[in-house]
């Protein structure tokens, strides 16, 4: 109790500093229930997607990935130009895309989910991508595509160096 009598002012920094501490930890948990980010682990993907996440295997960046086929063709790597085939959709099954892409693999000329997701298919190979936001458009808003969002993508790598198992993938 002496301590009290004769520091006051200490006593006041004390209560000071759990109200701080109070007040900042009461913000980062708010904060936490607006990120804006979905997470993969707790979404429920839409029936019309056939997703069952367990039967997907989680890369170590976050990505899950699925093989329906093994391409019989080159494996990737960097610097080949990939051409894929791919459909995009959202955790709510709305798709948000499909066509064709030309792509250099390695080139940082797509988000950083699709290449990792792409990267050790072989050519001719089917596979389903899920990737997290952060390694998606994270929270810059696209076209059919709001912030922060899962994407999903089923791709067929059709060729790469324009060497592929299936002429009719791709163009």
């Amino acid at each position: 109790m002496r301590y009290l009598i004769h520091a006051p002012h200490l006593y006041m920094n004390k209560n000071r500093l759990i109200c701080i501490t109070f007040v900042a930890l009461s913000a980062l948990a708010m904060s936490a229930c607006d990120d804006p980010f979905q997470v993969i682990e707790e979404l429920t993907f839409d029936s019309s997607l056939g997703i069952v996440l367990s039967d997907f295997t989680r890369l170590g960046s976050g990505v899950y990935v699925k093989d329906d086929v093994i391409g019989s063709g080159d494996l990737t790597a960097d610097g080949q130009t990939a051409v894929v085939e791919y459909k995009g959709y959202l955790a709510d099954g709305s798709s948000f895309g499909s066509g064709t892409f030309p792509f250099v693999v390695g080139s940082g000329g797509t988000i950083a989910g699709f290449m990792i997701g792409v990267f050790g298919m072989r050519a001719g190979g089917e596979r389903w991508i899920i990737i997290p936001p952060g390694l998606g458009y994270g929270d810059a808003d696209q076209p059919n595509i709001p912030a922060g969002s899962v994407l999903v993508f089923n791709v067929e790598l059709c060729r790469l160096d324009q060497i592929g198992p299936n002429p009719d993938c791709g163009n």
